[in-house]
């Protein structure tokens, strides 16, 4: 009974310190277009896919160039990281990701503080 009742405290201890290194923030995979005044076809956006870890920034839907590349997520943000650039987004929560860094790019520079927002409609 004493070594059931061991096993059980140090199964607990092992599966509570399991939790403490993993990151909990979320992001949806789907496109996330940004806040502003845009026009429809020349807003901004991010669309990411959470299988493949990959993502796509563009500066609208009419234009032909986007950033692709890979994600990870770390400390509350969105690290993509294209050939080019690097751009950081914080995760504000499940919905809405601000840009902290828009790298080098230079064909487009979408200003900091730019909230991006999911939209369901366009997944």
């Amino acid at each position: 009974m004493k070594r059931m009742i061991c096993c059980l405290i140090c199964l607990l201890i092992l599966f509570s310190f399991a939790g403490c290194n993993s990151d909990t923030s979320h992001v949806c995979s789907g496109s996330y277009y940004a806040v502003g005044d845009y026009e429809e076809m020349l807003t901004p956006y991010l669309w990411i896919d959470t299988d493949k870890n990959e993502f796509a920034l563009g500066a609208g839907s009419i234009i032909s160039y986007a950033e692709h590349g890979t994600y990870e997520i770390a400390d509350g943000k969105v690290i993509a990281t294209s050939q080019s650039t690097t751009f950081e987004f914080e995760i504000k929560d499940n919905n809405t990701l601000v840009l902290i860094d828009n790298g080098d790019n230079e064909y487009f520079k979408i200003p900091i503080n730019t909230q991006f927002v999911y939209s369901e409609d366009l997944r």
